[in-house]
């Protein structure tokens, strides 16, 4: 029967097509896009894990893919251990944090879910081991395409800047962004947009916006980023 409608209506200059379904913006709605939407995804990388809750989230979605989780701060390995040893052939787990070199730096431990590394020793501070992605990639030897999720509060900069080969075959990013300089380092959400394009991606999506407590304003959100080459961004119509 469509097909017969459609003849008819082109002859009008019509078409008859599915309305896409309207979607929530959250980050279990963009994860489902990006398979939906056929995206390539064969491992995630999640930087900056902690116990390994996104992850778990992620895998409603991309349930065959491989998993790479990131994390730091001991408070959350044994939850890691446990969701590696429950999943040995698709969770692999790096007790390490992750910049620009490989070995020794500082971490600000003060609170276990906002985390980041720091350039300095303090009473919340501890040593950790640190890596790149692109070494730690190459050693674990995971299956791209890549989803790289990076939550790194501020040192996102110098993070990219070593994953130049982790980057060459990502299929989509999932970036924690901001619009205050949280750090020296740290890029503005449209500096970041910015960095990627030169690099050959787009954001696609915004999901989890934050307002800060002290005045409401715009703190903080998720953007998603897909090849510059994906179909979608030739059609410049709203519908």
């Amino acid at each position: 029967m469509r097909k017969y409608l459609n003849k008819f209506l082109k002859r009008k200059g019509y078409e008859l097509r599915k309305v896409p379904e309207t979607r929530s913006a959250t980050m279990e709605e963009s994860v489902k896009w990006l398979k939906n939407e056929g995206i390539e995804i064969n491992s995630v990388l999640d930087v900056g894990a902690s116990d390994g809750r996104w992850t778990k989230q992620c895998m409603a979605s991309l349930a065959n893919a491989q998993y790479a989780l990131f994390e730091a701060q001991p408070v959350h390995f044994d939850a890691l251990d446990s969701f590696e040893s429950e999943m040995p052939n698709t969770i692999h787990v790096v007790k390490k944090a992750v910049g620009s070199v490989e070995g020794v730096t500082f971490f600000d431990a003060s609170d276990p879910f906002s985390g980041g590394l720091s350039d300095k020793a303090g009473s919340s501070t501890i040593e950790v081991p640190v890596t790149t992605i692109d070494s730690e990639i190459n050693a674990i030897n995971l299956p791209g395409p890549y989803l790289l999720k990076l939550d790194t509060h501020g040192y996102e900069r110098s993070i990219l800047k070593a994953a130049t080969k982790t980057l060459d075959n990502c299929s989509a990013l999932i970036i924690e962004a901001y619009n205050h300089r949280i750090t020296k380092e740290a890029f503005l959400f449209w500096e970041l947009c910015q960095f990627l394009s030169d690099r050959g991606f787009m954001p696609v999506d915004l999901v989890d916006v934050l307002h800060r407590d002290y005045d409401n304003s715009l703190w903080q959100m998720d953007l998603v980023f897909v090849k510059s080459t994906w179909s979608g961004f030739s059609h410049v119509s709203y519908s």
